[in-house]
């Protein structure tokens, strides 16, 4: 009878503690492109595919954003040079599936976004700033022509120009997305043709139709630098990295600032910070502003009747500690009432209410990985919540840190960090539901965990992909006996595999870092041997390579085949070991359920000892 010693439900990747001091069942340093699944197995992750065409110009995405409008239209928007793009998908019946200009000649290294609704239109409008006296719209209005004449322009579908979101009493333009060129309506709105156009030259049936941008120059005042722009209330919060003052706009009127005496609910306000405001969030239904590098401010609205007119003032209380504030408003994100932010310390934090914020070192959920955190490069970095995690993006160095929460069966909120994704990543975003993100050095945009390589484009041949090296190391095994000396003569793994996996390398590390030796297994996921379900379910034929998801994906899939394995070792002496796996192929999966040898002490004592 065999007594395997095995480890299995892997808890989390954690750098903080000393390796050879950790559980077993513990991801360490060097560990990347692996993924803990909520089963508790550990396998390479998926690859990214491409959502719309290649662009080889060498440009990143500054910043992108998914916005989810009043009329049930999902419109993922990126910006990149000079260009703001939206991605349709069918618009009037035309199958586009491609990323579209909305705006370009914009000069700027930054791009922020928000929503706010307008009362006239009925519509929720997309507003952005680019670090200038300037506050533009976008209401997300698009249109395909289908015929001209000399005054009128006909779209495609059945679908009305204001069903499709255009303006029937705000700015009545339209931009031809491939000229650029804007055609001024008066009527038709309320029809599929738009009338009282001044000169139709140039539009072509199938162009597409934009809304034109609106631009509001010197808002809220000349020379000031819009360089954050947040919605509260239906008011807009503005903010300049070069400024300690931020200006509230109006819930009526987002270009208007006017604070109004005595101040009512809805009017304008102005607060003087003692630092310019990097990013704003909400908190348990209060705003808060971070300014600094240390700064954190909570701001209260307050409503009193005086005589017979409710009148609304607005208190702030600030709170400082040395490098407590967030470093950006990407690093800013909201969790239900609580948000997370980046702070300048560096680490990561959550909050669960305002009060919070009192606390002058609110504790850092990053503090296991702390040394990761400490030796990052933070620049434009983002934080984004979706699917229960919160993705952190370092673009500077091309990595993805994801923090994972999970319940367990008596509703308690668990969390574990994930080894570190190498992804081309800046921006982070959900479409559809699922979670994408933005190119850190080319105008792509990337579905995360898809398909089983990197860079993966529909029809593309094998030799295109790009391969994914996944490295897992596992804490130090010493069976609970550092000061005994161990050997074994057999090393047994469970797991799932692909069958074209034909490299699943399995390192044993003998004493730290492998100083004594290095003993390296391959495990063939082409051996019928090892394998322990109907191979006819994980055959090729059965499942096209790289139409589904394997053990990468953050969830593992059916679709691998079980495997165990027993290696036969010669029988060497031991303190610890630690066992690694990795992979650097294209179109593999693999996971780990279970892994351990039959250890046991060893009957020699071990000479370098002194006693």
């Amino acid at each position: 009878m065999k007594n395997y010693k095995l480890i299995s439900g892997v808890l989390g990747y954690q750098t903080a503690s000393d390796p050879t001091t950790l559980p077993g069942n513990y991801l360490v340093a060097g560990s990347k492109n692996v993924l803990i699944s909520r089963q508790k197995k550990f396998g390479n992750r998926a690859g990214y595919s491409l959502l719309g065409a290649t662009n080889s110009a060498l440009t990143p995405v500054l910043n992108g954003t998914t916005w989810t409008n009043n009329t049930g239209g999902e419109l993922p928007i990126r910006f990149y040079d000079d260009e703001l793009e939206v991605y349709l998908g069918t618009v009037d019946g035309v199958v586009t599936n491609a990323w579209t200009r909305v705006k370009n000649s914009i000069t700027a290294s930054m791009i922020r976004y928000t929503t706010w609704w307008d009362t006239t239109e009925n519509l929720d409008l997309l507003l952005f700033v680019v670090g200038d006296s300037t506050i533009s719209e976008w209401n997300g209005a698009v249109a395909i022509v289908d015929s001209i004449t000399g005054t009128t322009i006909t779209k495609k579908g059945t679908a009305t120009f204001a069903g499709n979101r255009f303006y029937t009493t705000r700015n009545k333009s339209v931009t031809c997305v491939r000229t650029g060129t804007a055609y001024t309506y008066t009527g038709g709105e309320t029809t599929t043709t738009l009338t009282g156009i001044a000169d139709t030259t140039g539009l072509v049936s199938g162009d597409i139709l934009v809304q034109t941008v609106i631009v509001n120059s010197d808002k809220p005042a000349s020379g000031y630098n819009n360089d954050t722009i947040f919605t509260f209330n239906n008011q807009i919060v503005v903010a300049s990295d070069d400024n300690n003052d931020v200006y509230l706009s109006t819930d009526t009127a987002y270009a208007t600032f006017t604070i109004g005496s005595p101040r009512i609910p809805g009017n304008g306000e102005l607060w003087s910070l003692d630092a310019p405001c990097k990013g704003v969030g909400v908190l348990s239904g209060k705003l808060v502003l971070f300014a600094g590098k240390n700064d954190r401010y909570v701001i209260s609205f307050n409503q009193i009747t005086v005589s017979t007119t409710l009148t609304e003032t607005t208190t702030v209380e600030k709170y400082s500690d040395t490098n407590m504030s967030a470093q950006s408003q990407e690093v800013i994100a909201q969790i239900g009432e609580g948000l997370a932010y980046l702070s300048h310390e560096p680490a990561l934090h959550i909050l669960t209410s305002a009060d919070a914020l009192k606390d002058p070192k609110p504790s850092a959920v990053s503090n296991p990985i702390k040394p990761d955190f400490d030796a990052e490069t933070w620049t434009s970095a983002h934080l984004a919540w979706g699917n229960a995690r919160l993705h952190l993006s370092s673009p500077t160095n091309s990595k993805l840190y994801i923090l994972d929460f999970t319940e367990d069966t008596e509703g308690k909120t668990q969390r574990f960090w994930q080894p570190p994704q190498i992804l081309p990543i800046r921006s982070i975003g959900i479409i559809g539901g699922k979670m994408y993100f933005h190119s850190n050095s080319v105008p792509e945009t990337y579905k995360m965990f898809d398909e089983l390589s990197d860079r993966y484009y529909s029809g593309i041949d094998t030799a295109d992909k790009l391969p994914i090296n996944a490295i897992a190391k596992l804490a130090y095994f010493n069976g609970g006996q550092r000061g005994e000396m161990k050997c074994f003569d057999e090393y047994f793994i469970e797991g799932e595999i692909s069958r074209n996996t034909v490299k699943l390398e399995h390192t044993i590390n003998f004493e730290f870092g492998g100083a004594y030796q290095q003993i390296v297994n391959t495990i063939d996921g082409s051996n019928q041997e090892i394998l322990f379900e109907k191979v006819e379910d994980v055959s090729l034929g059965q499942n096209p390579l790289g139409m589904k998801p394997l053990g990468g994906a953050i969830e593992q899939s059916s679709d691998t085949a079980k495997f165990r394995i027993c290696f036969e070792e010669p029988k060497e002496d031991f303190y610890e070991i630690q066992e690694m796996y990795e992979t650097n192929d294209v179109d593999v999966a693999w996971s780990v359920i279970a892994s351990g040898s039959n250890s046991v002490i060893s009957p020699r004592r071990n000479a370098q000892i002194g006693y």
